[in-house]
């Protein structure tokens, strides 16, 4: 008798927690979907956060159907990150496993629906915007425009102080790096033969080569005719050249 109400208990504890988990979650779910949508209104307007939230689950979701690139059958795109660099504009890195590709979407908001009014392409524009400060900082140093190429430089200032009198500003010391480093005592034409981005670091690798005032190729005293120069991302705008020309 006793076992028999032991058992009729423990059946209705079991019975008690089951239905509380249940109260939980569907309270949990509620307070979820008011949060999303508290502020939408008669008219349908949300609120910048919820114009967020319901354009990362539509992106997740739809990827495939409003990426420009259509895959072969078997592959899908797959959305790694989103950044919304303003109302209403979001950049869109996505992958297939074997190639990326970096979208920006202007999209509106009206609701309950999505819709993207436009989509640009711009995978590689890091790349060829670090290619671009690269060309600037080395054209600056040949045409010994020293200032603005001090400007575009990101590397060690330490690297620099043999080439200058003690506490000689940037522009300076890098001057004195072209005159001493150079066979031509100053920084030369130049053409770039390589650009690729390395995926562990993140920096912009280019392979550069010089030429002499005779149009002859650059040869340094130990044979070196090619240099590697890096670019750095200091931000998603902002490239700075972490490398002298020589390197």
């Amino acid at each position: 008798m006793a076992k028999a109400t032991d058992s009729k208990s423990q059946k209705i504890i079991k019975r008690v927690l089951l239905a509380l988990l249940i109260i939980f979650s569907l309270a949990s779910i509620s307070f979820s979907l008011f949060v999303l949508f508290t502020d939408i209104g008669s008219r349908g307007q949300v609120s910048q956060a919820q114009a967020r939230g319901m354009f990362t689950a539509f992106i997740h979701d739809y990827i495939d159907e409003v990426h420009p690139q259509r895959l072969p059958l078997g592959r899908s795109w797959r959305v790694q990150s989103i950044d919304f660099t303003s109302n209403n504009l979001a950049v869109v890195e996505a992958t297939d496993g074997q190639t990326k590709s970096v979208l920006e979407l202007i999209y509106v908001i009206e609701y309950p629906n999505v819709r993207v009014m436009k989509i640009n392409d711009v995978t590689g524009r890091d790349t060829q915007d670090a290619k671009i400060s690269l060309i600037r900082y080395l054209d600056f140093l040949q045409k010994e425009d020293y200032d603005n190429a001090a400007a575009l430089y990101g590397g060690p200032i330490a690297r620099l102080v043999p080439y200058g009198p003690p506490s000689a500003p940037l522009p300076q010391l890098l001057e004195g790096y072209c005159e001493q480093v150079s066979p031509a005592g100053k920084c030369l034409v130049f053409t770039i033969e390589d650009t690729r981005k390395d995926p562990v670091t993140g920096m912009y690798r280019f392979t550069v080569v010089y030429q002499n005032p005779d149009n002859t190729k650059l040869y340094l005293e130990n044979g070196k005719e090619a240099f590697e120069l890096q670019v750095e991302a200091r931000d998603k705008n902002t490239f700075v050249v972490a490398s002298l020309p020589f390197d």
